[in-house]
């Protein structure tokens, strides 16, 4: 297994609206990994928006078998508010609604996180040529929707080294690991769309994460978990299991 640590500067910040959020849309305060891979996947698939998996049609991301977790930079500065949007709200509509223009539009509240020129690190974990996934993370544009800018500021790439036992780390991982009772006052949970969420027209099932940050001002937290599935990387560990 290897390694990309990828360091990606906010232009302004980014958003990656709660699953099945409709009339308000808060956000996350750190990407998910369906968002993380389908960055990825640009360099890979630009042009390319579906592809046919076993009869059904979906993101080509999903071919992509990486594993993905993200953090903020230790000097990271940020704040979350949210944002007063005109939006399409036609398909929230009843089926007489959705044809008649007055119900188009909508104000929805939308989440943002604010962190100009900002850094969030990525780590991703893969079995992969070494050189296609360093070009794929220096490939990045964005993270989430296409104005959620950023810029590769760098690109480590190493041996994943597999571990298990207590590790500390300031990536979040599933809920379901172990963790000591104080290192549960210092994480928060949230639910995250799995990788069936690249299917389109179908509800990809959600995931229970820990996100080892505080909400305000936006930081990461160092936590230790006891994990069955994670790996060192570059001095730092991520946990997935």
């Amino acid at each position: 297994m290897i390694y990309s640590k990828v360091f990606l500067k906010l232009h302004w910040g980014f958003y990656v609206s709660y699953p099945e959020a409709s009339k308000a849309k808060p956000s996350f305060y750190l990407p998910p990994p369906t968002t993380l891979i389908g960055a990825l996947s640009y360099g890979k698939y630009r042009g390319v928006d579906t592809k046919a998996f076993k009869g059904k049609t979906g993101s080509p991301a999903l071919e992509l078998k990486v594993k993905a977790a993200a953090s903020f930079s230790n000097d990271f500065t940020g704040g979350y508010t949210e944002d007063i949007i005109r939006s399409v709200i036609m398909y929230f509509q009843r089926k007489e609604r959705r044809g008649d223009p007055k119900f188009r539009y909508g104000v929805v509240p939308t989440g943002k996180i604010y962190a100009p020129n900002q850094v969030v690190k990525v780590v991703y974990v893969a079995e992969m040529d070494k050189e296609e996934l360093e070009r794929l993370s220096w490939s990045i544009t964005r993270l989430g929707c296409k104005e959620c800018l950023v810029s590769v500021e760098d690109v480590e790439i190493g041996e994943a080294k597999r571990v298990k036992g207590k590790v500390k780390t300031s990536y979040y991982f599933p809920a379901s690991v172990s963790i000591s009772e104080e290192g549960k006052k210092n994480v928060m949970l949230v639910s995250f769309w799995d990788e069936n969420g690249f299917i389109w027209g179908s509800s990809g099932n959600v995931v229970t994460y820990a996100l080892p940050v505080t909400g305000y001002p936006l930081k990461s937290r160092e936590v230790e978990v006891e994990a069955n599935e994670a790996y060192e990387v570059g001095g730092e560990y991520v946990v997935f299991g």
